[in-house]
């Protein structure tokens, strides 16, 4: 369980994206790690549908998963 509060995302980003952002810094907050985890799964390839479907840019898939600890 990682967030890197260094890295700022988009403000634009789609709004589901923002949602499950919120929802994984929810369980950060409160120390859940286990459904951090099991979340960010679902989040990681949410993600990767948005980049694939040209909703976010590279450097916005790449931002992301620094931020959470991917990269």
């Amino acid at each position: 369980m990682f967030i890197d509060e260094a890295i700022d995302l988009r403000e634009d980003l789609p709004e589901g994206l923002q949602r499950d952002f919120a929802e994984l810094r929810e369980y950060y907050d409160t120390g859940d790690w286990l459904h951090f985890d099991i979340f960010f799964e679902a989040v990681e390839a949410s993600v990767k549908a948005y980049y694939l479907a040209g909703k976010i840019s590279r450097e916005d898939l790449n931002c992301i998963f620094r931020k959470y600890g991917i990269l």
